[in-house]
């Protein structure tokens, strides 16, 4: 018999935190997560189910995936899904982040299965089959440990599975094994395992391929694009600033937009704010007729200097960057005020509030993932439920730690909002992984009746 626990594990991998679903979709996922556990018990390879619904875990991610990752066509593409997946559990062990490795170990399934379908002849298909139920075995052992957070699991079901992958790599030549796939960012149908083209379609460059190696948070590297920003006149509060910023790559090539993906319908977005972390500004810049120039206006609330982190994706890379420019100011600004309150803020007529789920208490920790939920209130304690759509979510979270210099923003769990008719609340939940102790300043981005709201709510991180 299955425990409750297995049960448990199972619902969470494939429907997500049960405590930020919906009370009617909840029962819909019981019952359905009990139908999966009944035909696990009946199938001859039950593992190999497992493997193919791993990857149907809902995760948000903010870094968009990759087109074909779970449909590779040819050899050359398994592969390469399986190196890039393989690589991005061997980084996520490094920081000790076992919670995360079901989702990447999981895109290895679709890749193993192809490799099998394509083999050139019945003694090889054979070789393969033997190789890939190994494989998938050692497949769910990592993602069940991964889930159940035993970061000793997690690693020694891996290793398993490195070890069969090795053995299965030595049926093919070299240079296939490190196949490298290159995509058109504009049109990602295009694909080719040759660098140094360009698409038939846009005769643009085609870049490398690349997984995000975490959908809830990446650390960031040394940003490859540079900025500059230089404000009309220095910032004041109360007056209109216009801003002239330039991106450029490292060899001082100009960045173009199609140098950046598209994240939550922009390729650039801007996050502001101030030294005393009270006036939170996001702006998109519009390009001018020079290659890598972009502008923007703004009204600060204060008179300081104000830091602008450039939140883009650089195709080239497919990682979230945060290159950062100072607004110079005839003021200083002031220190950093800790809010009062739990958790909470009022603004615009609404009651913001964040809680932590009850398991592991009510402080998050560094380097833990924690479930968060923020809930949405009116005055009189009435639920709100109509949170329009922004930027493909309900609700955006941007976080300023007290440094000055680390910076974290968040996305509902449950994927894009696509529908201009939607409505979301009273309850979004969203998954967070504090990369440091100290003291987090949010400002949660909501639009109701059609106007926005901007609230701040501060959190405690624990060492």
């Amino acid at each position: 018999m299955w425990s409750r626990r297995a049960l448990d594990h199972i619902y969470l991998a494939i429907f997500g935190p049960a405590e930020f679903q919906h009370p009617d979709l909840r029962v819909v996922a019981i019952f359905l997560a009990r139908v999966f556990i009944w035909l696990m018990s009946r199938l001859t390879f039950p593992v190999f189910l497992c493997a193919l619904l791993l990857p149907l875990a809902p995760t948000e991610a903010d870094i968009p995936l990759p087109n074909n990752i779970l449909e590779p066509a040819t050899v050359p593409e398994a592969w390469n899904v399986i190196g890039l997946a393989t690589r991005n559990v061997e980084t996520l062990l490094d920081e000790k982040r076992p919670d995360e490795v079901a989702t990447q170990v999981s895109l290895c399934s679709p890749s193993l299965r192809t490799l099998v379908r394509l083999a050139s002849t019945a003694e090889e298909k054979a070789r393969l089959d033997e190789l890939t139920v190994r494989a998938f075995g050692l497949i769910n052992a990592t993602a069940s440990g991964g889930i159940a957070k035993d970061l000793l699991r997690t690693q020694a079901g891996y290793t398993g599975l490195r070890g069969v992958l090795d053995e299965m790599a030595r049926h093919f030549d070299a240079k296939t094994v490190k196949s490298e796939i290159y995509y058109c960012p504009t049109h990602p149908e295009v694909i080719s395992t040759e660098g140094g083209i360009t698409c038939e379609k846009c005769n643009e460059r085609l870049l490398p391929r690349r997984i995000p190696y975490s959908f809830v948070y990446t650390v960031p590297g040394e940003p490859t694009l540079r900025v500059t920003a230089a404000p009309d006149a220095p910032l004041e509060a109360g007056r209109k600033t216009n801003v002239k910023m330039t991106l450029a790559h490292p060899d001082g090539r100009p960045v173009l937009l199609r140098d950046l993906l598209v994240e939550h319908t922009e390729r650039i977005h801007l996050l502001l704010v101030d030294p005393s972390l009270a006036d939170f500004h996001r702006e998109h810049p519009q390009p001018t007729d020079t290659p890598g120039e972009y502008v923007f206006s703004f009204t600060p609330r204060l008179t300081a200097p104000y830091r602008m982190w450039v939140d883009v994706i650089p195709a080239e890379t497919g990682l979230v960057e945060f290159p950062l420019a100072v607004l110079p100011s005839a003021g200083s600004g002031d220190p950093i005020t800790p809010m009062d309150g739990n958790h909470t803020s009022s603004v615009g007529g609404l009651n913001f509030r964040i809680t932590f789920d009850d398991r592991q208490g009510t402080r998050p920790r560094a380097k833990e993932t924690r479930l968060m939920r923020v809930t949405f209130t009116e005055q009189n304690g009435e639920p709100v439920k109509r949170l329009e759509p922004y930027m493909e979510a309900f609700a955006h979270l941007t976080g300023f730690y007290d440094d000055g210099r680390t910076i974290v923003r968040l996305h509902p769990e449950g994927g894009k909002v696509l529908r201009d008719d939607a409505r979301g609340g009273p309850a979004l939940g969203f998954r967070f992984y504090p990369p440091k102790a100290g003291r987090v300043r949010f400002f949660c981005e909501v639009r109701v009746d059609g106007q926005m709201i901007v609230a701040p709510l501060e959190v405690g991180i624990a060492p």
